[in-house]
């Protein structure tokens, strides 16, 4: 998959690249980075955290652009569900960044992505029961809740959002 290009007023998504492994492996290990896992993202060290770059697909690092800060990661996931290939809305973000609305901001640019620039006829998000605040963003941007599936061992309410609903 090409390099997502995506910013906002206030957020800019960029690829990772070795040089931010050390600010990986300290945003993984943020509390509110890591609150509500279903893909585990903790890393063990800067070597692992560099490891985890080399391989990740799909997502970017996300830098609020008034301080430059790593806040955050986002993307566009492809994943499998029984027989269907899917893209999930993946974003996480540093508890100092919470509260101010730029989840939403993040996850309306990834959708805006996706469904305009990239053509995609639906979306997923998968959430875990308990994280309410990604609920608050799926209803906010018209997902509509599909089914409670267990994903990488972990129960996960499946949200799709279709091409058609989203240009509504």
């Amino acid at each position: 998959m090409k390099s997502i290009q995506v910013s906002t007023q206030r957020l800019k998504l960029a690829p990772w690249t070795q040089d931010l492994a050390e600010d990986f492996f300290e945003l993984s290990l943020d509390p509110g980075f890591t609150l509500f896992p279903i893909t585990p993202y903790r890393q063990q060290s800067i070597e692992s955290a560099q490891e985890w770059i080399k391989k990740n697909t799909g997502k970017c690092a996300v830098f609020e652009i008034q301080t430059g800060e790593l806040i955050g990661l986002g993307g566009l996931t492809h994943w499998q569900f029984n027989d269907e290939s899917l893209v999930d809305i993946t974003y996480r973000l540093r508890e100092s960044a919470w509260g101010r609305g730029l989840g939403l901001e993040l996850a309306e640019a990834l959708l805006k992505y996706g469904f305009e620039e990239l053509n995609y006829e639906l979306i997923t998000a998968t959430i875990t029961p308990d994280n309410l605040a990604s609920k608050r963003i799926a209803a906010k941007l018209s997902f509509v809740f599909d089914q409670r599936i267990i994903l990488l061992g972990v129960s996960t309410d499946l949200y799709r959002l279709s091409r058609a609903n989203y240009l509504k």
